[in-house]
């Protein structure tokens, strides 16, 4: 597959660009395609288009790909606008990940397929799955992240990409024989009670903190006492 960073790095960027938005609009339509297909569509020559993916699997997954994000781009962040609270807004993150993938299925599992294969062979010519999902996490609960400190965020925000994307969907409706409405109180269940645990143990802290702090005192009073006494001898 062709290497992006070498040479005229802009324009071929545009011509990736170009083939990837032209596949994912036949993805979303659900056509089956060729390389040679595509790049028609997308003006490109076949030529070049082969250069970038010489297999019509390779250009699945990165249309797949880029056509699941931007739906669940849109989805996501119209949720976000309309919650107030930390709570509301990750409820509502799940919930329209939840949407995208029940509506657009077939292509999550698609990308999902291909990226698996694109990892047994070393992951050749295939799009790394990014972290899209924690940023998406992070635009909900962002605003905890001082109350619980940068470790402990990043962990919260780690385990809660668990109950997002199609492998949570795979988990609860394929193994565990969930229905869709079931699945989804699953996710938003699962995910609210793990904030709502980690902002717990974090308001906990100034409290540990104030009452070791408070019995230190209280054993003290008893030698400065001891001490007044001792020294009134």
């Amino acid at each position: 597959m062709l290497n992006l960073e070498e040479g005229r790095t802009n324009q071929k960027l545009r011509t990736h660009v170009a083939l990837v938005e032209a596949a994912a609009r036949l993805v979303r339509e659900g056509k089956t395609f060729t390389v040679a297909a595509v790049a028609d569509l997308a003006r490109v020559g076949r030529t070049t288009a082969y250069r970038y993916f010489p297999t019509v699997e390779q250009l699945v997954v990165h249309a797949s790909l880029y056509a699941t994000t931007e739906v669940e781009k849109q989805m996501i962040c119209a949720a976000l606008e309309s919650s107030p609270s930390a709570d509301d807004r990750l409820q509502a993150v799940v919930e329209a990940s939840d949407t995208s993938i029940n509506e657009h299925d077939y292509l999550y599992r698609t990308m999902l397929q291909q990226s698996l294969n694109g990892q047994n062979n070393d992951g050749a010519g295939l799009p790394r799955r990014s972290g899209a999902r924690r940023a998406v996490i992070d635009s909900a609960i962002g605003d905890l992240r001082r109350l619980l400190g940068e470790k402990d965020y990043e962990k919260l925000t780690a385990t809660l990409s668990l109950f997002m994307g199609i492998e949570a969907a795979v988990v609860l409706r394929d193994v565990c024989l969930m229905s869709r409405e079931k699945a989804r109180e699953a996710k938003v269940w699962g995910a609210i009670a793990l904030l709502k645990a980690a902002v717990a143990e974090a308001n906990q802290r100034p409290a540990i903190s104030k009452q070791a702090l408070n019995g230190r005192r209280s054993a003290g009073s008893p030698r400065s006492s001891f001490s007044q006494a001792a020294t009134m001898r």
